[in-house]
């Protein structure tokens, strides 16, 4: 009875101080930084509604909803040891695309694309949740061939993982989201090894393949948006108008920004979508160039972080699931704040954290709580394709 009561008291022990090394492994400073971004959010959504008395069902209260459920999902994920998800890839896959192929026969047609399933109160895009399920399950075809993916085989069947899902949302028709399943691609064969050759001729098919894209796959009010979004003169008083005002918005933030109200632009409503694709340029008319600086330098210090995890896990699953996730987010970030600033064309990403909607918000902060879960669970014994067995990492 000693015996096994010693026994069990060093258990307890030897899980408490396992569990302090995991919470000690875990960063703090990305909880904090997506913890200014979403407060961020949440104030600038309040203000582009027009700083009105917060009231139940107002976009910013059901962005609040949604933020609570994000960081609970969040905390899931970073509960969980992240190699659990190489084991349900496929059906999660499966899931997600049984999901976009019903979407053009029960989803809600908004502003001409079909994009949302709306099911009672809850309404939500199931493209969003594809981006992980994207992730996760080329990460695990990648690393499951990982001393093989120099085959063109290899190179071609991942190619086809990304393209079925980018193919579904590409006749949504969302043109910003299915690009960004070609980026997570892209970037996570960049870092395997598959062989540069293939990268590069992929790089040099994307011209022709534009120019087909262009003449046979884009509707035409697709063609005059990205038009639109380098002269938007063109149509000043119809398509280019929102983006000649995003750009004016942003000017007359000035120095230090017009306060919570966000200017005239925003007051009469000359900027429309505000919440949305052009929440940059509300922000930056609200706390002007030195807000819009604090805002691009917390977006930079989480990825930064987040590129941490790229390097300190020890198992290839883990390097491809964390370089996918921030590629995922910085090119969302980089494209909206690069379309409000007239850089990039106009696609509709959102803005991560910052921008109204519940599927996208929850989506990352989950995608953030993976991120944790590697940087916590990177002492675990994990195992190797190629390897001999079972080792300590």
């Amino acid at each position: 009875m000693g015996v096994a009561s010693d026994v069990a008291s060093i258990a307890q022990v030897a899980g408490t101080r396992a569990r302090a090394r995991q919470a000690a492994d875990a960063d703090p400073y990305m909880v904090i930084l997506v913890g200014v971004l979403t407060v961020f959010g949440l104030v600038t959504i309040w203000s582009a509604g027009g700083a009105l008395p917060i009231t139940l069902g107002s976009p910013v209260t059901r962005q609040a909803f949604y933020t609570v459920v994000g960081f609970g999902a969040m905390a899931l994920m970073a509960s969980l040891n992240y190699r659990f998800l190489k084991s349900l890839a496929i059906p999660i896959y499966g899931a997600c695309i049984a999901l976009l192929l019903a979407v053009p026969f029960i989803g809600t047609e908004i502003a001409g694309a079909t994009r949302w399933i709306i099911i009672g109160p809850i309404s939500f895009q199931p493209s969003d949740v594809a981006k992980i399920a994207v992730v996760i399950a080329l990460a695990a075809f990648v690393s499951e061939r990982h001393d093989e993916m120099d085959r063109f085989v290899n190179f071609v069947l991942s190619g086809l993982i990304v393209f079925v899902p980018f193919a579904l949302v590409f006749v949504e028709p969302d043109l910003g989201t299915s690009i960004v399943f070609v980026v997570i691609w892209f970037t996570t064969l960049a870092v395997s090894r598959t062989r540069m050759l293939y990268l590069f001729g992929t790089v040099a098919l994307a011209i022709p393949m534009a120019l087909f894209s262009w003449r046979f796959l884009l509707r035409d009010y697709q063609r005059e948006r990205l038009l639109l979004s380098y002269d938007p003169e063109r149509d000043y008083f119809g398509g280019g108008f929102n983006i000649v005002q995003a750009h004016v918005t942003i000017g007359t933030g000035g120095w230090f920004g017009n306060g919570l109200t966000g200017g005239i632009q925003s007051e009469y409503q000359f900027l429309r979508v505000r919440d949305t694709d052009f929440i940059f340029a509300h922000a930056m008319s609200m706390f002007g160039f030195f807000g819009g600086l604090a805002l691009l330098l917390c977006f930079f210090l989480l990825y930064h972080r987040m590129t941490r995890a790229v390097g300190v896990a020890r198992d290839t699953f883990g390097q491809y699931v964390a370089t996918g996730i921030t590629a995922m987010l910085v090119f969302q970030t980089f494209v909206n704040i690069g379309m409000n600033l007239g850089l990039m064309p106009v696609t509709g990403l959102p803005l991560p954290f910052i921008s109204l909607g519940g599927t996208s918000l929850v989506t990352n902060l989950a995608a953030i709580g993976i991120i944790q879960s590697i940087l916590i669970n990177r002492r675990t014994l994990a195992f190797e394709p190629g390897s001999p067995g079972l080792r300590r990492i």
